[in-house]
């Protein structure tokens, strides 16, 4: 393992493991500089001193070696690629009891070392965002790792996912599958604090190294009309996309992988090997983090668990996040019902000049988030029906769990301070108002009246 003696007396074999330990040590930071210390002074102590203490030396930088590779896991950066690294060994021997000058190899080996292409791309949202139709900008947030052993490049796409590709039902995340598009969709990266776009040239990191990314997207808007069409955001709609890592060359072009049928090139020109891909997990795991998996890339088959994408190791990672409509959904409906008239009072009375009239208005929510500040404005009174200029009498309750009653007032709340009346022009308008949204098989009304008198 380890050689004769180099210039400046340092015993061949041992500078590259002395090499190794410091840029180790100086990785890992401060917690191993007692290592560092010791094996300075041994060093120190083998080149000044005799063969039998070199040994001692070769078995402590093993055990140094050792500990540093063993205390604190796999070490993520490795070698540089394009790094040379050369060797050579001595042979030591004895004839008869006598030492015998030693045999150097007759020529040290060496090779170059290869390029490994792997990231690591996850989204940090959990479930999907929760948003409300017609929004523009929402964040969805994604960090990518340079896992490889050298400085990458890379692009960058993003896609909705869609139900009706040929792999019909694979546009799910988080269990939530997809039936609608989110617009104008922008990704950007952490520029030291500042968000801005992703460069033509792309995104350079070092390897380990990471970034935050983001995509910003606007959500459709409700069109008020049913069924629910594309770009025609409705309560539930899920909108889910996928974000994609490629791995460039300095020229911006894709970087292709060496064939891996074809034989290691020792001494150079680098290979490049693809060690990307994961096991597809489509969801959240509990630090909220979602797995990485091969790319969505059209074109390509369906991977062998079910997702679509292309294989592993090609140089590309993906991961999918995801927009979720919650908003309420009102409906408005209008009855009357007679209340007392001039001839028979409250004993069954009829519709007649003198009767009093109630209003009353149902708003059902049967949406999934709550609605509040809402305005009635009822314009359409009929001039027959006489209107005071002061409030009539409103009233209302709010959030009741059954279709509101106009004969049945006797729970409402008189809410005249929030009751305006516009007599010449008929209407009537009724403000701060807020219905629930209701539980799993339950309903949500809130009931508002109010009366006027025939004229």
């Amino acid at each position: 393992m380890f050689g004769k003696t180099e210039t400046g007396g340092q015993p061949r074999g041992i500078a590259p493991m002395v090499t190794m330990i410091r840029q180790r040590c100086a990785h890992r930071g401060k917690k191993h500089e007692s290592v560092v210390d010791t094996v300075r002074d041994e060093y120190f102590f083998v080149t000044h001193n005799t063969k039998k203490q070199e040994q001692k030396m070769k078995r402590l930088m093993m055990v140094a070696a050792a500990m540093l590779l063993g205390s604190s896991g796999a070490w993520a950066l490795g070698t540089t690629a394009g790094t040379t690294i050369t060797n050579g060994a001595t042979l030591s021997y004895k004839a008869g009891g006598v030492d015998q000058p030693d045999v150097d190899t007759q020529q040290d080996d060496s090779f170059v070392v290869d390029k490994k292409i792997d990231m690591v791309l996850q989204t940090t949202d959990g479930d999907q965002i929760e948003v409300k139709p017609g929004q523009t900008e929402r964040i969805t947030s994604y960090v990518l790792t340079n896992e490889g052993n050298d400085v990458q490049n890379f692009r960058f796409t993003v896609d909705n996912l869609d139900t009706n590709s040929p792999n019909n039902g694979e546009a799910d995340y988080n269990t939530e599958v997809d039936n609608e598009n989110v617009l104008n969709m922008v990704i950007e990266y952490d520029n030291n604090g500042n968000w801005e776009a992703i460069p033509a040239t792309g995104l350079s990191l070092s390897a380990d190294d990471t970034v935050n990314l983001r995509v910003k997207a606007d959500i459709p808007a409700d069109d008020g009309n049913q069924p629910n069409d594309l770009n025609d955001g409705k309560d539930g709609d899920v909108m889910n996309i996928e974000l994609v890592a490629i791995a460039i060359d300095a020229n911006g072009a894709d970087e292709q992988q060496t064939d891996p049928n074809q034989d290691d090139t020792q001494g150079g020109p680098v290979d490049i090997v693809f060690a990307d891909g994961s096991t597809v997990q489509n969801n959240s795991d509990s630090q909220g983090l979602g797995e990485s998996y091969p790319a969505e890339i059209p074109g390509h088959a369906g991977t062998a668990d079910g997702h679509k994408g292309d294989n592993d190791k090609d140089g590309k990672e993906a991961a999918r996040s995801g927009y979720k409509i919650k908003t309420p959904v009102l409906s408005l409906g209008k009855t009357s019902c007679v209340i007392s008239d001039p001839v028979n009072n409250e004993n069954h009375p009829k519709r007649i000049p003198g009767a009093i009239i109630r209003y009353m208005f149902d708003i059902e929510n049967s949406g999934s988030d709550d609605a509040s500040d809402i305005t009635i404005m009822d314009d359409n009174i009929n001039s027959a029906l006489l209107l005071a200029n002061t409030a009539p009498s409103a009233k209302k309750v709010e959030s009741q769990d059954s279709a509101c009653t106009c004969s049945n007032v006797q729970n409402a709340a008189d809410i005249e301070n929030d009751t305006s009346v516009d007599a010449p022009n008929h209407t009537v308008t009724i403000n701060h108002l807020n219905v629930e949204a209701p539980p799993a098989n339950e309903e949500r009304h809130t009931c508002v009246s109010f009366e006027v008198e025939i004229d």
